[in-house]
């Protein structure tokens, strides 16, 4: 019975610790004062596509975390489509209330129907840009992949490693199934600069490509990074060959 009750501790302790890279510099103290571009206040409105089979994907319905994660994929023209796009909000909190600590509090919320708000983090400083995805549903897909990050000062050619371990619960028949703990190992290089168009405006971006490495396969993410608007497009390339792209449609300050 011991044994049991220590394995169950150990389990409930890494599902509520945060969770971050190892070579991620925090904050330890005035977190979010030091954010250069996720400013408390900012909104971020992301438009989403899932292309699997060379059909390109949206949601119908998304909710719902490990065993109880619940989606539908339906087609990109498809009227019955309850998630069409995803906003990210920078959020004021007190330490106390922080999701992950160290970290500054972000919410994720599916829209239009406002369903499915999920609460999780990002690090932002002079150091680092490190960002959580949404992992509501189908979305725990992007725990396999590299998550977004950027080591600072950026330079064409500039290479970072990292590693984590993700647990069995974020596994899917659609993107993959493992025995805990699952290591990834990641790489990451800025590659290029470019001009992207977007709602708001033509705008330079570094281009990061990095990949994930682990038992069950490789992924990758290739994100377009500006200093101004953070994370403007995520390219992924997920297992079973599953792509999963944003980009963002709409910003505001504050």
């Amino acid at each position: 019975m011991t044994k049991k009750l220590t394995i169950l501790f150990l389990v409930i302790f890494q599902l509520s610790v945060a969770q971050h890279y190892d070579t991620v510099v925090l904050d330890t103290g005035n977190i979010d004062a030091t954010n250069e571009v996720y400013k408390v206040g900012n909104t971020y409105v992301f438009n989403y596509e899932i292309i699997r089979n060379g059909k390109v994907l949206k949601l119908k319905t998304n909710k719902g975390m490990y065993a109880s994660t619940v989606f539908e994929l339906v087609p990109l023209v498809s009227p019955a489509i309850e998630v069409d796009r995803i906003r990210l909000i920078v959020q004021q909190v007190s330490d106390a209330e922080r999701t992950n600590e160290g970290q500054t509090e972000i919410s994720y919320i599916q829209e239009p129907l406002s369903r499915g708000m999920s609460l999780t983090g990002l690090v932002d400083n002079a150091d680092n840009i490190w960002l959580h995805p949404i992992r509501t549903g189908f979305f725990n897909a992007l725990q396999t992949a590299p998550f977004p990050f950027v080591k600072k000062p950026l330079k064409v050619g500039n290479e970072w490693s990292d590693k984590m371990a993700i647990g069995k619960n974020w596994g899917n028949v659609l993107w993959g199934t493992w025995e805990e703990p699952l290591l990834l190992s990641y790489h990451y290089k800025v590659t290029t600069m470019e001009m992207v168009k977007t709602a708001f405006g033509t705008i330079e971006c570094y281009v990061i490509e990095s990949n994930a490495k682990s038992d069950i396969g490789e992924t990758k993410l290739k994100s377009y990074f500006s200093e101004i608007y953070g994370f403007v497009r995520l390219e992924y390339e997920l297992l079973n060959g599953i792509k999963v792209n944003f980009w963002l449609m709409d910003f505001k300050k504050g």
